[in-house]
């Protein structure tokens, strides 16, 4: 019995997968591409939404306002974590991707913001005393030197 080696034979598999390498990447590409225009036209949507929103938070009654505020902190921290998973992925490394979810947030925080003063602005101020305030302003300076050297 002889030894035959078919280096021909060997080869094929890693020959024939390596044929297919240029058409699986153009049409990873083309979706990542179709991806990237999507998500771009969303939050595009999304953020003229939230601006129109946020110029109109004056007229949506307390109750209602609350209302809204829960939901929106939810959409905060779901934003925060989309954010945090493109940045990983850089961001499909699309720029425009970067600045329209950086936008996004900016946005959800300014209506984050307004809408918790409708909610809070008609509930009574509570007076504090003044030898409290003083108290916590001279901890806080005995402290401020450990805080800051964290």
């Amino acid at each position: 019995m002889y030894l035959t080696i078919d280096i021909q034979e060997m080869a094929q598999p890693v020959v024939n997968d390596t044929k297919r390498v240029p058409l699986v990447l153009k049409f990873l590409y083309f979706l990542k591409g179709r991806l990237v225009t999507k998500y771009n036209k969303h939050l595009t949507t999304f953020n003229l939404a939230l601006e129109g929103a946020i110029n109109r938070v004056d007229d949506i009654s307390i109750e209602k306002s609350r209302k809204i505020l829960d939901e929106t902190k939810k959409i905060i921290v779901s934003m925060e974590n989309a954010e945090s998973d493109l940045a990983k992925s850089n961001y499909l490394d699309s720029e425009e991707v970067k600045e329209n979810i950086k936008y996004t947030l900016k946005c959800l925080y300014t209506f984050e913001s307004k809408l918790h003063k409708q909610v809070y602005k008609s509930l009574p101020t509570i007076k504090v005393d003044n030898d409290l305030k003083e108290g916590i302003a001279r901890m806080n300076k005995t402290n401020i030197h450990e805080l800051l050297s964290y």
